[in-house]
């Protein structure tokens, strides 16, 4: 099997899925080329950050073009869509399986490191110049995407390494948003998932970052200053190390998802099954490759008001905690690795075969 990559695509959110490709077929495989791929214009730099272009050429033959949508919004691109064979989407709406029968369901993803330094910004350099003639991408800009993988984004490894959980204590870690969205759910539930921490006598370290003084926020919730007041005790405006944050996740009782900006899977969910965490969570808004069972895999919760119950009962309950671990990462081993989306996105081109 020869694989095909457009270079001409973001790289940091599509990492995940290169990973899996790499494991699978091995990187001598992988080819980047934008050949097969020019009848796709990358105009803009939305067409650049949607997602990744790429076909499968077994040993018969056959062609297979698959796209990865891996953007925060449900719509689905159309030229993308009546390229490819299977349209693998990150943020699939409820009822949309039923409306377009291309659509593979990956569920949650996250950003990754692959490479070294010399080793990205060679490989970043490269793809710039193989898709160079057919991109409208600055140098500078695009190279961007492959220095903010090595400075901001660790291996895999990081995430999966053993480190022991702290008792009664908990770290939380996430961006104060500020559309109507996440003013009515995302950050109002992060918030009190805090609270109810701090209600429970918990140790906190983390919090809410506050995106201070920024005109864009401003302008787009002139009331974001109010978070000042209600989240006062959890606020931060410092970017925290990333080292700090895998490992101090990783010591957490708890922690805690709920959907993000545009109602999507954000990367915490699949860093926390990953991590094999105890997971409290508000229900979903976007499909999962299969269902993830409250009190197996994850802690639903419904409300505000069911949150604190939540937090004391993983707390103080060992047994339940450790079977919330076991259960969350086993269902990233079963349906959401890297490999085995990749593993379960060619058994459907089987199946189409």
């Amino acid at each position: 099997m020869k694989v095909y990559i457009d270079p001409r695509t973001e790289y940091r959110y599509t990492s995940f899925y290169r990973l899996g490709l790499y494991k699978l077929f091995g990187k001598n495989n992988i080819i980047y080329t934008a050949k097969p791929f020019e009848d796709l214009k990358i105009t803009n730099a939305n067409q650049h950050g949607c997602g990744m272009e790429v076909i499968f050429d077994d040993e018969c033959g056959k062609i297979t073009k698959v796209y990865f949508d891996i953007k925060d919004v449900a719509e689905i691109e159309k030229d993308k869509y009546d390229w490819c064979d299977i349209y693998s989407k990150v943020n699939i709406k409820f009822g949309d399986l039923e409306k377009y029968e291309k659509l593979f369901v990956p569920g949650p993803n996250f950003a990754i490191r692959n490479r070294s330094l010399v080793s990205l910004l060679t490989f970043g350099l490269l793809n710039y110049y193989r898709g160079k003639s057919s991109s409208f991408q600055s140098l500078r800009r695009y190279m961007h995407d492959y220095f903010y993988i090595y400075v901001r984004r660790r291996p895999m490894k990081y995430y999966e390494d053993f480190v022991k959980v702290k008792p009664n204590y908990v770290f939380h870690a996430s961006t104060l948003w500020y559309n109507q969205f996440a003013k009515d759910c995302t950050n109002l539930y992060r918030g009190e998932f805090l609270k109810s921490c701090q209600r429970a006598g918990m140790e906190i370290e983390g919090g809410l970052y506050y995106l201070k003084d920024d005109p864009d926020v401003l302008s787009e919730m002139p009331d974001y200053p109010y978070y000042e007041e209600i989240y006062k005790d959890f606020l931060y405006d410092k970017r925290l190390s990333m080292d700090d944050y895998i490992r101090k996740t990783k010591e957490s009782v708890v922690v805690f998802n709920t959907p993000s900006v545009c109602g999507c899977h954000g990367w915490k969910l699949g860093e926390y099954l990953c991590m094999g965490k105890a997971i409290i969570s508000t229900p979903l808004t976007r499909e999962m490759p299969a269902p993830l069972e409250h009190g197996k895999h994850v802690h639903f919760v419904n409300s505000v008001d069911e949150i604190y119950d939540a937090v004391v009962k993983i707390n103080t309950d060992e047994d339940y905690r450790k079977h919330l671990e076991e259960g969350a990462r086993r269902y990233y081993e079963e349906w959401i690795a890297p490999e085995v989306v990749i593993k379960r996105l060619l058994e459907g081109i089987g199946e189409k075969n």
